[in-house]
């Protein structure tokens, strides 16, 4: 078929167009795939730059390596074959990292020192070995744990962690001495950071220093206890910078020596204080000397030297050599040296010149090296004279030719080898016979050197004779020779015990002689020594030797009767003992007559240990004497009855007179002229509430014993007065008021002060008070007694002698006293009718009486026969129960009240 051309060109312009817009697509696409090509080779080469830049590979510069060269290059084939290549580099380098964290690890844990990491959470990261050691030995699974809980003491705050101090201030923070479990450790605090700088992690390095902390308090000990012992050391110590001469340490010592406080020796030159010598002349640093136990000076704070012995060593301090001065005070060792010199000429004078006797002797010994003998070396003059031989006799001589042997050596070998051996001194006493006599020596014995000694001698002759006294005055009585309380409270001891063995009995009289004091007061204490040296020989020969007559003091004695069958036997005794006793003895030219009260205690039945027999004894010997003296007493259970109511009228004696217990009775005195009262006598009563009226025989000694006489005295004294007042008022003429004056009232100071104020309260005429006082009184201390009744008889009072006959005054000593009135005893009166001596003494001492101008009172008149004998002999006055009994003041005021109408109060017509 054909076409028209027209036809034809229009397919042919369709295709033209369609293929004009495909190529222009084409070319939209090329320039995309020339972009996408150029962005492919961009991001090729960069990625290439990258993986060469992580294989540290200079990167790939255009210049270099152009698009078509890294095309042609296969850059994935070099990148792929490079992963390949840093892969295997990779597992090359896990492997050499994991030999590495391996050896890490082991140089970790082989670290002497703990390493912990924890985090910012506290939890522990890592440890080595180290630390497990030291901070938590035995945990398991401790990682991721709180560190605090493990390692820090649960009473530190939290603040002062070193972990949170680090996390704080991001530096390394070090604790020099942290404490852990009882260990000390110095820790540094090191903290990692990040790329921020953040503190992530910290490294914490724990070294253990407890060893070295306790050194180095050994060290501070050692130092305290090294100053502490110089500080005690009596030698002074320095220690001296010999470079600046400076003194570095001074101890106590050496400030006491000087007088400067150790503080302010630190630093002074030596040679301002030991050593005195000018700068630049020391003799150690430049002169060079070598001191050791050299003499030296010592300066003091007050300029006195100080002499010193010092020694100097070197020693090491701080790596430079230090001068070590150590020096003593020897002040006093020369000045003991210079005693020492004086003493040893003084030892020599003393030695030649001593009263003992003194020997150096030498060992000798036989073949076995026994002690056999010893020589003599030398003597001095004082053992020539105690001994008897003279030094060129002895000295050089063998013990053994020389004193007497004893068992065939020479006296006191044993003691003399064992001291001059052995060193211990000793002392003995050895009886030493001479030539002409036996002497006692006291010998000391001291060791002069192994082998040698000396004996000291002592003549002790007369001390020995002298102990011997002292032990006889020790355990008898000096006066009478007899054993004393001492002695006999042994025997009675030993009395008691052997009579417990064998069943035995003792008797035990208690002895007291009656009114011995009498006699001791009226021929004086030498005399009555001499009487109590007789009764004593007449006891001893009394009893057996086996028996025992002791003194207890004063005038009591003690006999001691053995195996005594029984009370009849004691009662046999006892009497032999009053007769005895009774024979008169001559003192002075004068028989003295004497009589003894005996209290019998026997053993077992009154007591069965000395003390109880003493006691019971005691109690029975004052029962003798209150029933009349000169007679003795078994003792009875009642005894103590008898010595309990004393002690109890003793207690109440002391209440009588604050409640009115006392009273006064007054006995008539008549003057046997004209049967007249001339005077009456004051007599104390005692009226108890419960037991009555008590005799003054009872009351009186208690009341001397307790010393209330005096008050009881004054009181009977003023109250007698102030009714003899009332008594004269009544009768109208001056009655005169007898009163007794006790011993301790005459010797009271204040019984003239006491009288005169009495006197003047009463308003009693002084001449119409007679005090009356014992023979006894009168004889004692004669001058006082002199001297208080002539300032008596100086107020006007009127003196009477009591109970005269029974002392052992006499009338012609009587001109010596202002005595008015005699009082003759009623034992002389009431024997007038019975025995010619008491009639003869009584007619005597009337005579006498009235040759020296005193007037007579006869006592104890009941008899006509005896008022007719008084007043047949011309007797003055009279007074008993003849005439009256005592009355009571009442009783008298009746009486004169009565007599008033008839005249003069009289009671017979004479």
């Amino acid at each position: 078929m054909s076409h028209s051309g027209k036809e034809k060109n229009k397919p042919c312009d369709l295709d033209m167009s369609h293929l004009q817009e495909k190529l222009a697509q084409l070319q939209a696409n090329y320039q995309t795939l020339q972009k996408n090509d150029q962005q492919l080779r961009d991001y090729i080469r960069a990625k290439t730059n990258q993986l060469l830049s992580v294989m540290g590979t200079l990167t790939l510069k255009p210049e270099e390596l152009d698009d078509e060269t890294l095309l042609t290059v296969d850059p994935i084939g070099i990148v792929s074959d490079s992963f390949t290549q840093v892969l295997e580099h990779l597992q090359e380098t896990n492997e050499n990292l994991k030999l590495a964290k391996e050896e890490i690890q082991i140089i970790f844990d082989s670290a002497g020192a703990g390493v912990l990491v924890i985090d910012s959470q506290m939890r522990l990261i890592a440890f080595n070995r180290k630390s497990q050691d030291l901070l938590f030995p035995g945990e398991k699974l401790i990682i991721g744990k709180n560190f605090r809980s493990l390692i820090c003491p649960r009473e530190e705050s939290l603040e002062e962690c070193i972990s949170d101090q680090v996390f704080a201030t991001q530096q390394i923070v070090e604790h020099p001495d942290f404490v852990s479990h009882g260990r000390h450790f110095h820790v540094i605090g090191t903290p990692i950071k990040n790329k921020l700088d953040e503190t992530t992690h910290v490294i914490l390095v724990y070294t253990d220093i407890t060893n070295r902390i306790k050194s180095e308090e050994a060290l501070q000990e050692a130092e305290a206890r090294l100053t502490k012992i110089l500080n005690g050391a009596q030698a002074g110590i320095l220690l001296i910078d010999p470079a600046t001469h400076k003194i570095v340490f001074a101890n106590q010592a050496t400030a006491e020596m000087t007088g400067i406080p150790q503080e302010k020796l630190l630093g002074q030159a030596c040679h301002n204080v030991i050593c005195p010598a000018p700068q630049g002349q020391c003799p150690i640093t430049d002169n060079k000397q070598q001191i050791d136990h050299f003499e030296q000076k010592l300066l003091t704070v007050d300029g006195r030297e100080l002499s010193i012995i010092k020694t100097i060593t070197t020693v090491q301090l701080d790596g430079r050599p230090h001068l070590l001065e150590s020096f003593i005070d020897i002040t006093e060792r020369k000045n003991a040296e210079e005693k020492l010199r004086e003493s040893e000429e003084r030892y020599r004078t003393l030695y030649t010149t001593m009263q003992e006797g003194v020997a150096l002797h030498k060992l000798t010994y036989d073949d076995q090296g026994k002690p056999e003998d010893y020589v003599i070396i030398d003597v001095n003059q004082a053992y020539e004279t105690i001994v008897g031989l003279t030094r060129g006799e002895v000295v050089g001589q063998l013990a053994s030719k020389i004193y007497p042997s004893q068992d065939g050596k020479p006296p006191c070998l044993k003691i003399y080898s064992e001291v001059a051996q052995g060193g211990m001194p000793t002392r003995l006493e050895f009886d030493l016979v001479t030539r002409n006599e036996s002497k006692a020596l006291s010998i000391s014995v001291a060791q002069l050197s192994p082998g040698y000694f000396a004996t000291i001698f002592e003549d002790i002759t007369q001390r020995k004779l002298a102990e011997e006294k002292i032990e006889r005055l020790a355990y008898f009585d000096s006066l009478t020779g007899l054993p004393n309380r001492v002695l006999l409270r042994d025997r009675l001891g030993q009395m008691v015990v052997r009579a417990k063995r064998n069943t035995g009995r003792i008797a035990l009289f208690f002895l007291d002689l009656d009114r011995f004091k009498q006699i001791n007061d009226t021929f004086g204490h030498d005399k009555g020594d001499q009487l109590l040296q007789v009764i004593a020989g007449r006891l001893e020969k009394l009893l057996r030797n086996c028996d025992t007559v002791a003194r207890l003091g004063g005038d009591e004695f003690i006999l001691l009767i053995d195996e005594m069958r029984d009370r009849e036997a004691a009662a046999l005794i006892a009497c032999k003992v009053l007769e005895e006793l009774e024979q008169p003895t001559i003192l002075e030219g004068t028989e003295v007559f004497i009589s003894a009260s005996l209290g019998i205690a026997l053993f077992p039945e009154d007591g069965d240990d000395p003390d109880t027999l003493l006691k019971n004894a005691d109690t029975a010997m004052y029962q003798a004497k209150d029933t009349g003296r000169n007679t003795y007493r078994f003792y009875s259970s009642e005894m103590n009855a008898l010595s309990l109511e004393r002690l109890l009228l003793a207690n109440d004696l002391r209440k009588a007179l604050e409640q009115k217990q006392f009273y006064l009775e007054y006995q008539p005195q008549i003057d046997l002229a004209h049967g007249q009262m001339t005077g009456i006598e004051a007599l104390i009563r005692w009226e108890h509430p419960n037991f009555g009226i008590i005799s003054p025989t009872q009351f009186i000694p208690l009341a001397e014993e307790t010393g209330l006489i005096l008050p009881i005295g004054r009181w009977v004294l003023e109250t007698a007065c102030r009714q003899a007042v009332e008594f004269q008022k009544l009768c109208g003429f001056p009655l005169r008021i007898a009163i007794n004056l006790s011993t301790k009232q005459f010797q009271d100071p204040r019984l003239l002060d006491s009288v005169h104020e009495i006197l003047k309260s009463t308003g009693l005429p002084a001449n119409s008070l007679e005090l009356e006082i014992t023979e006894s009184i009168l004889m004692e201390n004669v001058e006082n007694t002199r001297k208080t009744l002539h300032e008596l008889k100086d107020l006007g009072i009127q003196l009477a002698i009591d109970d005269f006959g029974t002392g052992y005054s006499s009338l012609s000593y009587l001109r010596n006293f202002p005595i008015d009135r005699l009082k003759v005893d009623k034992s002389f009166i009431q024997g007038i009718s019975t025995h010619s001596d008491g009639a003869t003494i009584t007619e005597a001492i009337i005579v006498m009486a009235y040759i020296i101008g005193l007037r007579v009172v006869a006592e104890g008149v009941e008899k006509k026969a005896e008022v007719d004998f008084l007043r047949d002999k011309r007797c003055d006055e009279v007074q008993g129960f003849y005439f009256s009994r005592p009355l009571t003041g009442m009783q008298l005021k009746e009486k004169i009240a009565k007599s008033l109408p008839f005249g003069p109060f009289c009671f017979f017509n004479a």
